[in-house]
């Protein structure tokens, strides 16, 4: 077991009390006594979660039991077969179950798989019939996830999946500079940051890097776990355009 983190607690039993009472008023006004057990159940786990201060790894109710370890293997599975809409509704389960999931790391390594897998769904959803897109499923530091080749000039857009290696948002500074030199470097004529959980500072500092001293021109487009992906085509056409004509544009970093 973890431990909450102090102010988890209240936030634990909280959603315990409001399940409690969703439960106990069930009983009374469904026809669903199974459902209304399972509300029940469920807010008397977060309630025991947050006067113990510690995380549970299973649930079982009846015949039916829960662990953190199977929800983590199915959305491992879900993710590694491209269903990244299930896989995010697993993780999203199992949040709600272990309010200390946040600090897992293989939840967040899971999260940042979805979340790659999320940007290649919308590169490729983003290129036109004449295009092409180049998949770099073992890129490293500062090497594009994806590179969507434009037509009729053979314009090379890099792909980034920006994230956080952990819950600060935040990237050592030697990393930063090792990828802003890596990616410097690499054949694309502009690049595109999706943006999931990198700090806004860091991110400007990834972008001012490569854009320096006549750099490739950089576009950033924010997305959060719980919203739709959004359209990276208009992000995608106003980097051509900044390519094939005057690049005197700065590059906008959305609020997150």
């Amino acid at each position: 077991m973890g431990r909450l983190a102090r102010w988890e607690r209240p936030v634990t039993g909280l959603i315990g009390s409001l399940l409690a009472a969703a439960g106990g008023t069930a009983v009374f006004v469904s026809k669903n006594q199974a459902g209304s057990v399972t509300l029940t159940a469920l807010g008397g786990l977060f309630l025991l979660m947050a006067v113990s201060g510690r995380t549970i790894e299973s649930v079982r109710i009846g015949d039916w039991e829960i662990t953190m370890a199977e929800l983590r293997r199915q959305a491992a599975e879900q993710a590694r077969a491209g269903l990244n809409e299930q896989a995010q509704a697993t993780l999203d389960l199992l949040k709600k179950l272990n309010p200390g999931a946040d600090r897992d790391p293989e939840v967040h390594a899971l999260e940042i798989n979805v979340f790659e897998n999320r940007v290649l769904e919308a590169v490729e959803a983003a290129h036109a019939d004449n295009e092409r897109v180049e998949h770099h499923f073992a890129a490293g530091l500062g090497e594009p996830l994806a590179v969507l080749v434009a037509q009729p000039d053979d314009v090379r857009i890099g792909v980034f999946a920006a994230y956080a290696l952990d819950t600060s948002g935040h990237v050592a500074q030697t990393s930063l500079e090792s990828f802003v030199r890596r990616a410097r470097e690499t054949d694309c004529a502009a690049y595109l940051f999706v943006n999931g959980t990198l700090h806004q500072e860091d991110l400007a500092f990834l972008v001012q890097g490569i854009e320096r001293d006549g750099g490739r021109p950089v576009g950033v487009q924010t997305w959060t776990s719980t919203a739709p992906s959004a359209n990276l085509r208009p992000a995608v056409d106003r980097l051509l355009t900044r390519v094939r004509g005057p690049q005197d544009e700065a590059p906008r970093i959305p609020q997150q």
